[in-house]
């Protein structure tokens, strides 16, 4: 009897396991090896004379958390991350929430127009964004008509969270439609029927049943932002300085790759950390309770 059970147990387990294997394969290829490749390095110290000193230490990572000037770039990440993520959410909503009430042609066309900029290289776009929002940008002409001077938003955090609202809008979109279509539509009816009128309908109906895509959609926007580098790169200007910006100038221009790699670890760690946090309200349902 023990016998056929473990064989009963191996032919459910043994397809699982080939199942998962390719992509297990995957994650230790090109991350779980990398990034403690990235892990040991980030405990040398680095000398303009002597180059690499293979002493393990902190050293890298006091210097990161006892340092402003990388308090700061960590403190700028994670608001650019933030205010992508809400702009998105503002923007994508609503066009997510047509999606899930148009007709078959008109949903087409608009998801198509919601994802034909992923069609287009991220560098290509945000060189786009740097000429409309530069001096004599399609911005500037704009304001210029209703009599305000100064439009060039052009090397600030603003035209970052424009590009990255941009490139990031898609993932939002799909995301919170995806969720939407799996409301049903008998319900926000049910709830008119008793005398909620749309907007109360809309905001202690509907949103909290599309919590779960919204809520997916702000982690994966959160995740893609806080990595982001050729769009605050070029839309930020040479101040503008996030952790991904950080890590290009120490590996790439100052050669410090020990530094370099402490901060790839830092921003890994600190997405997982934040990512882990919002999951466990979520499981909690303290999102939910903004809404009753």
């Amino acid at each position: 009897m023990t016998a056929r059970l473990a064989k009963r147990r191996l032919s459910i387990v043994a397809p699982v396991v080939l199942l998962l294997l390719p992509a297990t394969a995957l994650l230790m290829v090109f991350f779980i090896v990398p990034f403690g490749t990235l892990a040991v390095n980030s405990l040398f110290r680095f000398s303009r004379v002597d180059g690499i000193i293979h002493d393990l230490s902190l050293y890298n990572y006091e210097r990161i958390w006892l340092d402003s000037r990388y308090q700061g770039i960590i403190a700028s990440t994670l608001l650019q991350s933030v205010l992508a993520s809400l702009s998105t959410l503002l923007i994508g909503y609503p066009v997510a929430y047509y999606i899930s009430r148009a007709k078959a042609r008109a949903k087409a066309v608009v998801i198509m127009m919601v994802l034909s900029p992923l069609l287009i290289s991220v560098v290509v776009r945000s060189f786009g964004w740097v000429i409309v929002l530069g001096p004599d940008g399609l911005t500037t002409w704009l304001l210029s008509l209703i009599g305000l001077a100064g439009g060039n938003i052009l090397h600030s955090p603003a035209a970052v969270i424009v590009g990255l609202t941009n490139v990031f809008l898609p993932f939002m979109v799909l995301s919170i439609a995806t969720s939407l279509q799996a409301v049903n539509p008998q319900v926000p009816l049910a709830a008119a029927s008793l005398g909620a009128n749309p907007w109360r309908v809309l905001w202690h109906v509907v949103l909290p049943l599309s919590l779960p895509g919204v809520l997916s959609g702000l982690l994966i926007v959160f995740s893609l932002a806080s990595s982001a580098f050729v769009t605050p790169a070029l839309l930020g200007g040479a101040r503008y300085m996030v952790l991904s910006t950080a890590i290009y100038e120490q590996t790439m221009i100052l050669q410090n790759w020990p530094l370099g790699s402490a901060l790839a670890v830092t921003l890994v760690v600190i997405v997982i950390a934040i990512l882990t946090i919002q999951t466990r309200l979520i499981e909690r349902g303290h999102f939910r309770a903004v809404f009753s």
